[in-house]
């Protein structure tokens, strides 16, 4: 693949799909492509976290404090390895507490650049963003939508023509802790929005039989009503992990069916007024929705979520949980959200999640990562959980190195090497999508790189 194949979005032009004038999706031959707005197919593959306000120290070091020069440099060093847009945006919320990087700056110099990117419409905080006292909101409040509305109107006019703009993403802040979204909102104050909503499913759900409703929760309550007035069900914490076969065969069977009703009824309330508002202002561009944790849904919840959403995005590629079982349940495809390829802890000290023994093995488990969501026609692109350089603040104090350079910017040759050369092979693998037995192969092939120099677990 040369230059001279590509778009100036990127977009290969060895095979063509419509020409619309925006990014959109396209099934084309059995793969599932973005498409540019001149109308090539376009697979991404992003950082994460391209720009972060931990990088203050490596901007400091490297570029004498100059953030603009930081910008333009990481973006530089990006599209040198083969990264082609930028799936989370700017930054994430979470990754700006400090107000560090400019949004609207590097926004520009993306424009300037012509470097594609997605932008945010953020539903959610992260626990990260939380200050003392402050907790989850109601998303069954009218307040909340109103909230959401106001995001969508400060964003969507100013980009809704911007052919740039691959699409919307709502942060990295929803359902990753499911049972404690549940719990919070059965928690509420008495006759909250919220609490009446879930109340009111679970009534629906037992045919206002409370004698059924108690033997199954072990409760005594006189109605399944009385729970809007008094705060007696919770869900163990033990639900957010009800998608691991191990735990779910220790759940009562019918409590896991009213979690799931419960949650999916709670995706579809946020991710349909998020559309709404979206759609209020821009009619043209893609929505990724939620960047999520693959653990955290069933198929069914993003099923019942589709018709507001473009695709799915778990977060990551999964050893027991399927990733194409919940796209074919939901019947969308694709977006790897922000997959794993490990971290280094120099020393073996600090928590070491996800930590293996060298920036060398992170770029093996990269490759194959990347060749095995090559290979997959459900996978419309990756952005992966990685910094340009490593990062100061809690990173630091976690001794965890994500970075292709250090903070003084140093380059991790072989790292960089390995990265780029299966970056740029974009267009080599992914018109020749895999078979089933293809994808198991490669599905081993990574996660026996995993095993071989893992030091730290998930």
């Amino acid at each position: 693949m040369t230059n001279a194949e590509l778009d100036e979005y990127g977009g290969w032009t060895g095979i063509q799909g419509e020409k619309t004038g925006f990014f959109h999706l396209e099934k084309i031959d059995g793969r599932n492509w973005f498409v540019t707005p001149q109308g090539n197919v376009f697979f991404p593959v992003a950082l994460s976290h391209l720009l972060s306000e931990e990088s203050d120290a490596a901007c400091e070091n490297i570029y004498k404090g100059d953030r603009e020069a930081w910008v333009r440099g990481s973006l530089a060093n990006a599209r040198a390895m083969g990264f082609n847009c930028a799936l989370g945006g700017a930054t994430s919320p979470e990754r700006n507490l400090n107000g560090f990087v400019d949004i609207a700056e590097a926004e520009a110099i993306f424009r300037e650049e012509h470097f594609p990117f997605a932008v945010g419409v953020i539903l959610l905080k992260h626990p990260r963003e939380f200050v003392e006292g402050e907790t989850l909101p109601d998303i069954f409040d009218p307040a909340f939508e109103q909230v959401i509305e106001s995001k969508a109107e400060a964003v969507c006019p100013a980009v809704a023509d911007d052919p740039l703009v691959m699409g919307y993403y709502y942060g990295f802040g929803a359902f990753n802790q499911s049972e404690h979204w549940v719990n919070h909102h059965l928690s509420l104050p008495p006759d909250s929005p919220g609490r009446n909503a879930i109340i009111d499913l679970l009534a629906q759900r037992y045919d206002d039989d409370v004698r059924q409703f108690n033997r199954i929760y072990g409760t005594s309550l006189g109605r399944i009503a009385d729970l809007k007035q008094a705060a007696v069900l919770t869900y163990d914490k033990a639900f957010e992990n009800r998608n691991y076969r191990a735990t779910r065969k220790t759940l009562n069977p019918r409590q896991l069916d009213d979690f799931e009703a419960i949650l999916s009824h709670m995706c579809v309330t946020l991710y349909k007024i998020a559309h709404t508002a979206i759609r209020r202002w821009d009619s043209a561009h893609l929505i990724f929705g939620s960047f999520i944790k693959e653990w955290a849904l069933t198929g069914d919840s993003w099923k019942a979520t589709a018709p507001y959403i473009d695709m799915i995005a778990p977060q990551h590629f999964n050893r027991e949980i399927s990733v194409n079982g919940l796209a074919d349940v939901a019947d969308l495809p694709i977006l790897m959200s922000d997959d794993y390829f490990g971290f280094h802890y120099p020393g073996e000290k600090g928590n070491r999640h996800a930590g293996v023994t060298s920036h060398d093995a992170r770029g093996e488990i990269y490759r194959a990562s990347l060749m095995r969501h090559y290979k997959d026609p459900q996978v419309l692109g990756v952005t992966y959980c990685a910094c340009m350089y490593d990062q100061a603040g809690d990173s630091l104090k976690r001794n965890l190195q994500n970075g292709y350079y250090d903070m003084q910017g140093n380059p991790r040759e072989n790292l960089i090497a390995a990265v780029t050369d299966i970056n740029r092979a974009i267009y080599t693998y992914t018109p020749h999508p895999g078979t089933a037995e293809e994808l198991w192969a490669l599905k081993q092939t990574l996660f026996g790189t995993w095993d071989k120099y893992q030091r730290g677990g998930w």
